[in-house]
């Protein structure tokens, strides 16, 4: 791919180009959260560059990762190569390329900023639409699994992601905060309600 650099976050090699996100604070804050044991079937929306795939692969999970972005799909390849892991990747819209699967657990650092701005491949990677959850909002309605990682923006409309949890009956286990200037991130660990 050209334009492709390789860097190193989180003690794992990456590779990186001007059309794919690269790890920042919310990835920090997800890894936080994520926890994912051997032989896990684990799927990833959105991987982007793939760091948080290969390092769940590194732990001997089964990873499938989508991601919309064409070059985020090669940037995971290519992230996936240089660490010596196999990932299934799909290049797709959410959850749309695959059959209905239950996996252990899924992972989506969503876009989750008010913005429309598709005309670029990277604006998919921060463009939650008009409030900032459409995204996360679609995902939780189709995505099944024990565990869920994602996270969402104090900028996002918490109320309808909220509304969501509850519509699909799914319950907050676990949730992390980081402060990012005017801006709060809300990590969080989703399971089924129990009752």
């Amino acid at each position: 791919m050209a334009g492709t650099s390789v860097i190193e976050f989180n003690k794992i090699k990456i590779c990186v180009n001007d059309q794919v996100y690269e790890p920042a604070e919310d990835t920090e804050l997800m890894f936080e959260i994520i926890n994912a044991e051997k032989n896990e079937k684990v799927l990833e929306v959105g991987p982007g560059t793939g760091i948080i795939s290969v390092s769940l692969a590194l732990k001997g999970a089964e990873v499938t990762a989508i991601d919309i972005n064409p070059y985020a799909s090669e940037a995971t390849l290519c992230t996936a190569k240089i660490n010596k892991v196999q990932i299934n990747i799909i290049n797709g819209d959410l959850l749309s390329p695959i059959r209905p699967f239950v996996f252990d657990v899924a992972v989506f650092n969503p876009p989750y900023l008010p913005f429309e701005e598709y005309d670029s491949w990277i604006g998919y990677s921060w463009s939650g639409g008009k409030s900032g959850a459409e995204s996360l909002i679609k995902f939780l309605s189709e995505v099944k699994a024990s565990r869920i990682y994602t996270l969402y923006s104090s900028l996002s409309d918490e109320d309808a992601i909220l509304a969501e949890l509850k519509n699909v009956g799914l319950c907050i286990k676990t949730k992390r905060e980081k402060q990012i200037g005017l801006e709060t991130l809300f990590g969080i660990e989703l399971v089924k309600c129990l009752g």
